[in-house]
């Protein structure tokens, strides 16, 4: 701290010195006199900012070197902080400390990671002992003073850091501060790495999913930090959001632990932020292509997931047309009824971005014809699926106790039936119409139209009569 404020100092002073200089120069100019060579000469040898940064930057070695060299060089021994290093690490890794009061140990652990702050090569030797009295804490405030200065550490050396990447994220035995059983500890850590994220100290990789999860983190403070990273992030140049989704989608549908609901929440709020009808495109082809191996799963898990996030997309017209290609991909998963409930959910928005539409613009009658016959079609796919998946599943003794078949047929009478009224319904207004009906209504009109000729000669035979 000492040599950076001397170093603070001397560039103070030459930040002085500098403006002065200028000040100066503008006088001589406004007097008529020319200095122009003496500035070219004090250029050509080097003399100014280049020249003191090297000797600023020799000097500022030469004293960390002296004061905190915690390895023997030549011409300088080991430093006077340094010599008190070995003490310390040996009282950190001393099982006695280990197992003996919180308030010695944290302290141990705090003077260990201030040495490790003032040299990488030390910090880097010593990020193993750190893990490893991180992951058997008991003390909930040590756990949190470790993991900010984790994150002190990674801001300092992130190469040094960047290996234990994956334990800072609780992804390994060490380090699991984000899962931790106190509030307060994941309040921290989701700070920290939020601060390194955002501050592009540590890559944004598929490790993001587990912060992706502390959206549904039961602790509003914690739940609310990570709502802010992720609305930082999605400022950022490039949107990186969008370019995670895919590895986020893989990694939180495959966590057994996280509940449905859950997924559906972290994965809607994280959609959200895509409003580019190019990257909607692109996720939207992503995730259909991604049913391929969904559909031969295990369980509808993996398809149902992406269904949801299909669902959750608003296509555009180029984009719902491709996935209507794309039917082959799909179609094998519409056996299920959420994947098939999701998807009617992507038709729906299609029909009704058709429906705003006029019938002149864009062939709108024919589009929309084309989605109702594409609806139909997955129905009668999913009621195919669904009625193989049950005889399959029946002859491997499983019993159904649901009424979802009882269901699908009742829904399907119904359609049928409402077809019927909707037919009948236009036969009535051909009826009422002021002309007479429509259909089949000529033969009517020119009945009547004899019967009114007759009329008129009758009248006028009898005139003539009289």
């Amino acid at each position: 701290v000492h040599v950076e404020g001397l170093a603070r100092a001397v560039r103070r002073a030459r930040v002085n010195r500098d403006r002065k200089a200028a000040e100066n120069a503008e006088a001589a100019a406004a007097e008529g006199k020319d200095n122009s060579e003496e500035a070219a000469l004090a250029a050509a040898l080097g003399q100014g900012s280049v020249s003191e940064d090297l000797h600023l930057d020799n000097s500022r070695e030469l004293a960390e070197a002296e004061l905190l060299a915690f390895k023997a060089a030549k011409g300088v021994g080991k430093g006077i902080v340094a010599a008190y290093a070995p003490v310390i690490v040996a009282l950190c890794g001393h099982p006695a400390i280990a197992e003996g009061h919180a308030l010695l140990r944290g302290a141990a652990l705090a003077a260990l990671s201030r040495l490790m702050a003032i040299d990488g090569a030390f910090c880097e030797d010593h990020l193993a002992l750190i893990f490893t009295r991180l992951r058997g804490e008991s003390d909930r405030g040590t756990r949190a003073a470790l993991m900010v200065a984790l994150g002190d550490l990674a801001f300092r050396f992130p190469n040094a850091v960047e290996p234990w990447t994956e334990h800072l994220y609780g992804l390994r035995e060490w380090g699991n501060s984000l899962h931790d059983s106190d509030a307060g500890v994941r309040q921290h850590a989701v700070t920290v790495l939020a601060h390194l994220v955002l501050n592009d100290m540590m890559k944004v990789k598929g490790h993001i999913a587990e912060m992706a999860r502390c959206l549904e983190d039961p602790d509003p403070r914690v739940a609310s930090v990570a709502r802010l990273l992720f609305h930082e992030l999605s400022r950022k140049h490039g949107n990186p959001i969008y370019n995670l989704l895919p590895d986020l989608l893989s990694r939180l549908s495959g966590d057994a632990a996280l509940v449905p609901d859950a997924f559906q929440r972290i994965m809607t709020r994280l959609l959200g932020f895509i409003d580019k009808d190019r990257q909607t495109e692109s996720l939207a082809d992503k995730f259909t292509n991604r049913f391929a191996e969904a559909a031969l799963a295990s369980t509808p898990k993996p398809a149902r997931d992406v269904a949801f996030c299909l669902s959750q997309l608003a296509l555009s017209d180029k984009a719902f047309r491709k996935f209507m290609e794309q039917w082959k991909l799909y179609e094998p998963a519409l056996y299920d009824k959420e994947v098939y409930s999701a998807l009617c959910g992507v038709v729906a928005k299609a029909k009704k971005s058709y429906g705003g539409k006029s019938k002149s613009a864009d062939g709108g009658d024919a589009a929309r014809l084309q989605v109702e016959e594409f609806e139909a079609k997955m129905h009668a796919a999913h009621v195919e699926r669904y009625e193989s998946w049950r005889t399959q599943r029946r002859a491997e003794g499983h019993v159904f106790d649901d009424d979802y078949e009882e269901r699908l047929k009742a829904a399907e009478r119904e359609a049928e039936a409402a077809a019927e009224r909707e037919a009948e319904e236009e036969e009535d207004d051909d009826d009422e119409h002021p002309l007479g009906p429509l259909d089949g209504g000529k033969k009517a009109r020119e009945e009547e139209a004899d019967e009114a000729n007759e009329a008129n000669e009758d009248a006028e035979e009898e005139e003539e009569e009289e």
